[in-house]
């Protein structure tokens, strides 16, 4: 069966990040940078900076464990020439600088962020400048589990989950992000929304479950933060209990980008029109399809 499981329900593990927070730590340096997103999973988070995951925390021993990728930890300000000595190159006056071995308050993180630069492309850099821009932005790199779903094989991860203000409460909205130059605008996208759509169908309670979790768990990160971070009305709402949550297979929505005007009036109208017609067939509405030159400045609501 299909299973969606997100949010921290472990009281221990907010409150071990709430005292991490109070001194100077990682996690205390990662709150106060709001370009960094923090992504709540099943009792873990990850944080992503332009699609790459800089940091994953989980709960263990009764305390808060964080690890990244060794290739985060490379130090990016070497400099110089490395010798060549026969088929040996000279590592022993790099070795002592190669990587990162401390974690420095106020200034790791930075080089972290720098580091994971160089491992991400234009496509998730246009997603994180979208999700960064949008308060009520609640997830990203959204992983679906289809086992057990017809029709659906492997599915690749949605990009983000923002909250919408609806008659009856707060929608959760699911976009894909595709640059305009991505050849799966013109094949693939309608087939991979297709499935978006028919796993949100067969996890929809355990979907809601985990969202009113994790909206819980961003507004105690807000606060944690002493002011850096902010939540939406909506997510706000969520937590407290004073709107409905609702999703639909209808509110899976898609977003071009990385084009100029010509491009825009040209094959872009073209590309439009198109998926306009066949996501028609699919149920989702124009103003689920998005097309923008560049990321930012790209608002939900």
């Amino acid at each position: 069966m299909a299973e969606f499981k997100h949010g921290i329900k472990n009281g221990k593990f907010m409150d071990a990040l709430e005292r991490l927070a109070a001194r100077k730590s990682w996690w205390r340096d990662v709150l106060r940078d709001r370009e960094l997103i923090i992504a709540v999973r099943k009792e873990y988070l990850n944080v992503y900076w332009q699609g790459q995951s800089i940091f994953m925390a989980r709960f263990s021993g009764g305390e808060v464990v964080a690890s990244t990728h060794p290739k985060y930890l490379l130090n990016p300000d070497i400099s110089g020439q490395i010798a060549l000595r026969g088929e040996l190159f000279d590592m022993k006056t790099l070795e002592p600088k190669l990587l990162m071995r401390n974690y420095d308050s106020g200034v790791t993180l930075s080089k972290m962020k720098k580091a994971a630069a160089l491992y991400s492309g234009e496509e998730k850099q246009g997603v994180h400048v979208i999700a960064t821009s949008n308060p009520s932005v609640v997830d990203v790199e959204i992983a679906f589990n289809a086992n057990g779903v017809a029709d659906v094989g492997s599915i690749p991860r949605l990009d983000i989950a923002a909250f919408e203000t609806a008659e009856e409460g707060v929608d959760l909205v699911f976009w894909e992000a595709k640059l305009f130059g991505n050849s799966e605008v013109r094949k693939a996208v309608v087939n991979q929304i297709k499935k978006y759509q028919k796993v949100i169908s067969a996890s929809k309670p355990q979907i809601l479950d985990s969202y009113r979790c994790v909206a819980g768990n961003l507004v105690r990160f807000a606060e944690m933060s002493e002011g850096t971070r902010n939540v939406s009305r909506d997510i706000q709402r969520v937590a407290d209990n004073k709107a409905k949550l609702s999703v639909s297979e209808a509110n899976v929505g898609l977003i071009v980008y990385g084009f100029d005007a010509p491009q825009r009036d040209g094959l872009g109208k073209i590309m439009k029109d198109r998926l306009q017609t066949e996501l028609a067939g699919l149920n989702i509405g124009k103003h689920r399809i998005r097309f923008k030159g560049k990321p930012k400045g790209l608002r939900f609501n």
